[in-house]
């Protein structure tokens, strides 16, 4: 498997669908930055589902990788906009009487996100949602990634029945001209691991080959952060 250039401003992390794991991958991209002396600059610019705690709307991903981050910057930098209905953020928006639009609403956040990048510095960019998902009325999440030019981190299920929907995301992404730094196959809590469970990593490898001209690296990851060391540019 051949390790990824290292990109010199970050990532924008995607996902299959919702709840496979975004949040936890960036969060341990993060702290594997601080690892190796390099600042995060995290960002979730859209968060939906938010709790109220002390009148102020409190979001449970963007906390967690403000923390992650070292909390270098203030949450609201982190995560700007937030909305209380755990559904997608353009329909978040207008239970509340809001109209969210990308390039009003979202491009200032991403372009101070990488403005005056230092050398030691990378962007994390989380998304919300599936990679298809609506980001704004006028936009779906692989946005982000067009917009900043940054490429994409694919986080996956590493269970039964993600081949599918990890082939049909990389041909997606190929057609919208967003290179694809790695796949991350997340092994959650609740995903079995027995005599049963697919060999993902094997057959994304044999497969993508065949769908694309520049297959992306496959990473394993299961919340050891060192596992995803080859999105730094180094080897296992």
């Amino acid at each position: 498997m051949s390790t990824p250039t290292r990109d010199p401003r970050g990532w924008v992390v995607l996902a299959t669908d919702t709840g496979v794991g975004k949040t936890v991958v960036s969060c341990a991209l993060a702290r594997l930055l601080r690892e190796h002396s390099l600042d995060a600059r995290v960002r979730k610019p859209v968060e939906t589902g938010c709790e109220v705690r002390d009148g102020e709307r409190l979001p449970a991903d963007g906390t967690a990788l403000h923390e992650a981050g070292g909390g270098r910057e203030p949450l609201a930098t982190v995560c700007p906009i937030r909305y209380l209905t755990p559904v997608a953020a353009p329909e978040a928006a207008r239970r509340e009487g809001e109209t969210l639009e990308f390039g009003r609403d979202l491009v200032p956040i991403l372009d101070q996100s990488l403005s005056d990048l230092a050398d030691d510095e990378r962007v994390i960019i989380e998304s919300a949602g599936g990679l298809l998902s609506p980001l704004a009325e006028d936009a779906l999440n692989t946005r982000l990634a067009e917009h900043t030019g940054l490429p994409a981190l694919l986080v996956t299920p590493d269970q039964l029945g993600t081949l599918s929907s990890t082939l049909s995301a990389v041909e997606s992404l190929q057609h919208r001209g967003i290179r694809v730094a790695a796949i991350i196959l997340n092994r959650r809590p609740e995903d079995p691991d027995d005599a049963d469970t697919p060999d993902n990593l094997s057959s994304l490898a044999e497969w993508l080959p065949r769908l694309v001209a520049h297959p992306p690296p496959v990473l394993r990851f299961d919340n050891d952060v060192q596992r995803l060391a080859p999105l730094l540019g180094q080897t296992d």
